[in-house]
């Protein structure tokens, strides 16, 4: 039985990861309003800071303010976000304050500004933490399918497959493949958002800026950090996305897939140079020969299969009492394959 041409193949690969990178959206648009209600927040404490100050008020005369005790102000706020909260590590860490004599105290000015800014960064890994995980799962699951979608659809034949377990799932969820895994580069960049926040707030009242000045800075920080939190969800849905379809490919029983760049002005050196070429599926290794590459990369795969892989996935396609080939129809859609050969199964 003949396959689709190479043109299929290379178009609804590059269909997958586009799909992919759309759902991606969806993730950074909901961290991107976490950084966004954190910064609010933040500027709301600088500002009300600042109106208590005449604008001749030199560093010396800030200092002294900012030390003044007064009764801790974060209290409540802990107390809010408390059962809100997703992320068992961060419920510990509010707990702790909760419960710590000290946060029951009066602390100085500035200390409630700094607790404040550690709060909030601790939100936005809260809700990135959350929102990835999720987004990842969705990307992992979708991978799968589509690709099993695609490869029946590419030859004609609806052959037998397995349900991806969620074993499996949390398998390529949990692999560090670049070393390092993505909660703990979430953690990373927003420990440093805090250490660059805290900065710009204590900084800037020692040094007698402008209101304007100081909120331009924090919200130079904030960009610094989505940009960040932004370029670790594209590059782990990336990875996610064909680590994915390897699980497709190993369950058609397809050996080798071939790398597959998107070839215009942003393709990085290293995609080009691997762009086209084959390699088998048991080789596979996310960052030497198969996608991503690094940071940002759009690269993707498609199966790569010869006669023996066809045979035996129409080996697989038929039922075992007519003998007959299950024929998929050229005009299926995915969403009614899905039900036929996903949910009904």
């Amino acid at each position: 039985m003949k396959t689709r041409s190479n043109a299929y193949w290379d178009r609804r690969a590059q269909q997958r990861m586009a799909e992919y990178h759309r759902d991606a959206d969806t993730t950074i648009r909901t961290v991107t309003r976490a950084y966004q209600r954190a910064q609010k927040d933040i500027q709301f404490e600088i500002d009300q800071i600042f109106k208590t100050f005449s604008k001749d008020m030199d560093p010396k005369r800030a200092k002294r303010f900012l030390n003044q005790k007064i009764p801790n102000p974060l209290m409540k706020l802990a107390q809010k976000w408390y059962p809100l909260v997703e992320n068992e590590q961060i419920k510990r860490w509010l707990l702790a304050r909760i419960n710590a004599p000290a946060y029951r105290a009066r602390i100085s000015r500035l200390q409630a500004l700094k607790e404040q800014i550690a709060l909030q960064s601790k939100l936005i890994a809260d809700v990135e933490l959350t929102a990835s995980r999720s987004g990842y799962m969705k990307t992992i699951r979708k991978s799968y399918y589509r690709s099993i979608f695609d490869l029946q659809k590419g030859i004609g034949f609806g052959f037998n497959f397995a349900r991806m377990p969620l074993r499996d799932i949390e398998e390529i969820l949990l692999n560090p493949w670049s070393g390092i895994h993505f909660s703990s580069r979430v953690w990373t960049n927003t420990e440093y958002l805090a250490a660059q926040l805290t900065d710009v707030a204590t900084s800037g009242f020692m040094s007698d800026i402008s209101s304007a000045k100081m909120a331009q800075q924090l919200a130079d920080a904030m960009q610094v950090g989505l940009f960040v939190a932004s370029r670790v969800i594209r590059t782990e849905v990336t990875y996610m996305s064909n680590a994915g379809e390897m699980a497709a490919y190993r369950e058609a029983g397809v050996d080798q897939y071939q790398f597959m760049a998107t070839l215009d002005s942003r393709t990085s050196k290293r995609c080009r140079e691997h762009d086209a070429k084959v390699y088998d599926v048991a080789d596979a290794q996310p960052g030497k020969n198969m996608p991503p590459l690094h940071p940002w990369c759009r690269s993707t795969t498609r199966a790569w299969f010869g006669e023996e892989a066809i045979a035996g996935m129409q080996r697989r396609a038929r039922d075992p009492q007519t003998g007959k080939t299950m024929l998929v129809p050229a005009n299926l859609s995915y969403n009614d394959w899905y039900k036929q050969y996903v949910l009904a199964a």
